[in-house]
């Protein structure tokens, strides 16, 4: 068995802005069709999982662009269980140019979550169906995808809102994990997603939000020796939905 999930990916125009650069949700979307990938080939994928009414749930992520992948780039998009850390399933990824070299690293938290009974499946639970040991020992980025939130204190205004529609929706029903990330840039202003450079993404997927249910969308910038950073938080009648930090 190699030792990493890998897929080959020829950047189309539809995954790109108008800066031609490799949209953020982009990102996530490849992450999350080859983390299904990986599961499926290490034996525990959906088609195991599903039928004891069990799921894969993305905690938390974080993703860093190295130089930002364009439009027509010929990349290679690696992943690897990285084995159980604290609470949580690790799955790291990197993403290589035609040289070879990083273009993006990324690390992210799971957990196993029980969809009839809606609560988290402990690990001893899953002894002989989920392998905790690493695949890889490799680590695209040594630590945890960390914790994000609002600074004591802040209290920013609503700046956008989404109603979850249909379109936000995958096959089990529920907002799909790219599409907070979408509505997170959805909420910046449009100089700062299109004309400064991404360097990195970290979100965390409080609470999934369901059909029809409206997301108001709340951002706080920062500012520190050239390096402008913006935290977005979403929420659903008061209640955290995700947060994210976004860098350039």
């Amino acid at each position: 068995m190699e030792e990493k999930q890998i897929r080959h990916i020829e950047v189309p125009c539809f995954m790109t802005d108008s800066a031609y650069k490799m949209k953020a949700s982009s990102f996530m979307e490849q992450a999350q069709e080859i983390a299904m990938d990986g599961s499926d080939t290490l034996g525990f994928g959906y088609d195991v999982l599903h039928p004891m009414n069990m799921a894969w749930v993305l905690v938390r992520m974080q993703f860093k662009y190295l130089r930002a992948p364009m439009w027509r780039d010929k990349l290679t998009l690696r992943t690897w269980h990285k084995g159980v850390m604290g609470p949580y399933f690790v799955r790291d990824y990197e993403m290589l140019d035609e040289n070879g070299e990083r273009v993006a690293v990324a690390t992210s938290s799971w957990v196993v979550l029980n969809i009839v009974e809606r609560s988290f499946v402990r690990m001893n639970s899953l002894e002989g169906i989920v392998d905790p040991n690493p695949q890889c020992m490799d680590a695209a980025i040594e630590t945890l995808a960390p914790k994000v939130a609002m600074p004591r204190g802040v209290e920013p205004d609503i700046v956008a809102s989404h109603k979850v529609v249909y379109s936000d929706l995958d096959f089990n029903g529920h907002t799909n994990n790219t599409k907070y990330i979408s509505w997170a840039f959805d909420a910046l202003p449009l100089e700062v997603s299109t004309q400064k450079t991404l360097t990195e993404v970290s979100i965390n997927f409080n609470k999934e939000a369901l059909l029809d249910e409206v997301v108001d969308l709340k951002c706080f910038r920062t500012e520190n020796e050239g390096v402008e950073t913006w935290l977005v938080e979403g929420a659903v009648e008061g209640r955290s939905s995700f947060t994210a930090k976004i860098t350039f």
